[in-house]
């Protein structure tokens, strides 16, 4: 039988012991992710799932997303600029495009490309926690969720507050935070504003970046009506991001983003959330002095839209799910996509006009169905997904735990997952580089098992996984050749193993460390393709190790100090030599302390890449050394919010 028709079959044998109830039903510990559509229960912590709440964000020495998930053993972030300029994030080996980032349970990939994925308009004081799920997710979140998926999750609206934050540092580095937390009549009400400047680290790498958030939350007789809309500005040096030929390159990214969700129901949960993201891009590939064959700047202007909604339908021993989405990706732009009848108007330009255009809608219907019996948990599901252009598909996925005690579990699964291509790796085609309009869907099927222990103090857990991926996009060339080509690579079969463990130091335990927290990956990619030189998808982390270690210092004040090692395989072709050459494992260590002086009042030191470790992340990218920034919090009135 299919896995797919087995799945569909579980489902259906499942309807009928809906309103069944068995007395000798145990629950076992579970988990809530929150998703675009009601919260799915993983079948008693059957999958591998990272949560960074915002006590722990807090006194992590970072202050970017990017710099916090830098720390999560799965993931990848090579960062090309700093303090959130612009990032690539991936996870278990797979792309950069293939990671799934949702803000509050909506997909806000942008569909020119995963280059601007961590494009959020949200400051990282505005976090509530951060859920990673590690392993793909499409039968829950959709397409795109390929070897994983992120979740932001952004504070709830309550009570009468207003928060400040200020810090500076090298290179003229200033952080402007202010939020204010207001109530009007049954609507809570949310506003934040920040700005982070620098002249940068060396030539071309200064940047401006303007975030505003607002969340408002009302609860009336029928449900909950929560409004988000947000708003980045961010401009920047792009000193050598997609070619070092042209170092002077520049960019602009404007977006705003909105959703409106409305929740009802104490035990059958109705959930629906309407959305729009536009996201505006200029790319200078000059500056300063542009060639004489240069013939302007690329703009290109995205927008996502689209309406999901979801029942979660629990019962005596399990819970079933449905869910539904409609979504359109739309780009107009200067180079990507087709001609354009009619060029329209590019926005914040003089006589600049989009001469090109594509849209693309998606239909997704997800069901599934969790069970826990006894110290057993199953859950099966899947997506039934109309791409906009690759036709019909189904993709299916089963899960299942079982308690050894009441700490430790045994957990497997299996789980399809595609992704459609962006519009970059379809349509882009430049001096170095060429897409594909052919372009076939990402397809692939991963089988993990681990072993998970959780108590008061400790958690841990390891996990093995397979992934066989088949038609895996990247850019690629020949050693010889000098233009870079999307492809389809006929297969790519990963192997990985991750370990991690935390331990909490218990109240009224005197030891001088308050938290420990470590971790360890290991990849191993093998393709039956021709030899081709990969800019992005051979050029994975081996190895990974992660530690995390918190100590007491005197009264409130506490030293983190964090560090990160890494193994990358692959090479770059080293500018302006043109040598391959081998990226080079290297150490990084950050810490950081911070200290009040009352409930309200708090002073921080944070310094980044204490050793001033020289090493490259993306070839012939400048990263910074060392820097050092320093802030003051301030609170009024003090509370949980």
């Amino acid at each position: 039988m299919h896995p797919v028709n087995f799945i569909a079959c579980l489902l259906i044998i499942s309807c009928f012991n809906l309103f069944g109830n068995d007395p000798d039903t145990l629950r076992l510990k579970e988990i809530e992710i929150s998703g675009s559509q009601p919260p799915e229960i993983y079948s008693g912590l059957s999958r591998v799932i990272n949560t960074y709440n915002r006590e722990t964000i807090s006194r992590m020495p970072v202050n970017t997303i990017q710099d916090i998930l830098e720390y999560v053993t799965s993931l990848d972030i090579r960062q090309r600029g700093s303090h959130g300029v612009q990032a690539d994030i991936s996870m278990r080996g797979g792309s950069f495009e293939q990671v799934l980032v949702l803000l509050n349970g909506v997909r806000i990939n942008d569909p020119q490309s995963g280059h601007h994925t961590m494009n959020i308009p949200v400051n990282t004081y505005d976090i509530e926690r951060i859920e990673i799920l590690e392993g793909p997710g499409s039968r829950i979140y959709g397409p795109n969720a390929f070897s994983g998926a992120v979740n932001i999750i952004t504070r709830q609206p309550g009570g009468e507050s207003a928060y400040l934050s200020v810090s500076g540092g090298q290179y003229r580095f200033m952080d402007l935070y202010g939020s204010a937390g207001f109530e009007s009549g049954p609507l809570k009400n949310l506003l934040s504003v920040g700005r982070k400047t620098s002249d940068g680290f060396t030539d071309n790498t200064d940047f401006n970046i303007t975030n505003v958030f607002y969340r408002g939350l009302s609860e009336t007789g029928i449900g909950t009506f929560d409004l988000q809309a947000g708003y980045l500005d961010k401009s920047f040096g792009a000193s050598n991001f997609y070619s070092s030929l042209y170092p002077e390159q520049y960019e602009q990214i404007r977006a705003t983003y909105t959703n409106l969700t409305f929740r009802s129901g104490q035990r059958v949960k109705y959930n629906q959330s309407v959305y729009w993201k536009r996201h505006h891009d200029r790319f200078e590939l000059f500056r300063y002095e542009a060639a004489p064959w240069y013939q302007g700047h690329n703009y290109h202007m995205t927008d996502l839209y689209g309406t999901n909604l979801g029942i979660n339908i629990p019962y005596s021993f399990g819970n079933l799910y449905f869910g539904t989405e409609i979504r359109t990706e739309q780009i107009h732009s200067t180079v990507l996509g087709e001609e354009l009848e009619t060029p329209r108007p590019v926005k914040f330009e003089d006589d600049v006009f989009f001469n090109k255009f594509k849209s693309r809608d998606q239909i997704n219907i997800t069901a599934g169905n969790s069970i826990i019996v006894n110290r057993f948990a199953f859950s099966a599901g899947a997506l039934l997904t109309n791409t906009g252009y690759a036709g019909w598909g189904a993709y299916g996925g089963v899960d299942m735990s079982l308690a050894l005690n009441d700490d430790a579990h045994w957990f497997a699964s299996w789980n399809q997952s595609l992704r459609i291509p962006s519009f970059t790796e379809m349509y882009y085609r430049g001096p170095v580089n060429r897409g594909n309009p052919l372009l076939e869907p990402e397809k692939s099927a991963t089988v993990e098992s681990g072993f998970r222990y959780r108590s008061a103090t400790w958690r841990s857990h390891i996990v093995g996984f397979s992934r066989k991926g088949g038609n895996i996009i990247d850019w690629v060339k020949r050693e010889d050749d000098m233009i870079w080509e999307s492809r389809n690579i006929t297969r790519l079969d990963t192997y990985g193993i991750e370990v991690e463990f935390s331990w909490t130091r218990p109240e009224g335990y005197r030891f001088p460390v308050r938290e420990l927290r470590a971790g360890y990956a290991f990849l191993d990619i093998s393709r039956q393709s021709e030899n081709y030189i990969s800019a992005y998808v051979l050029d994975h982390l081996k190895h990974k190790i992660v530690t995390h270690l918190t100590v007491p210092l005197y009264r409130s004040a506490d030293l983190v100090i964090m560090a990160l090692w890494q193994d990358r395989a692959g090479s770059y072709t080293d500018f302006p030599s043109g040598d391959e050459i081998a990226y080079a494992p290297f150490t990084i260590i950050d810490a950081g302390t911070s200290f009040s002086l009352n409930a309200g009042l708090n002073f921080s030191l944070q310094v980044s890449n204490v050793f001033n470790t020289v090493y490259s992340d993306i070839g012939n990218v400048p990263v910074p050394g060392r820097w050092i920034r320093a802030g003051i919090n301030l609170r009024l009135p003090y509370n949980n919010q």
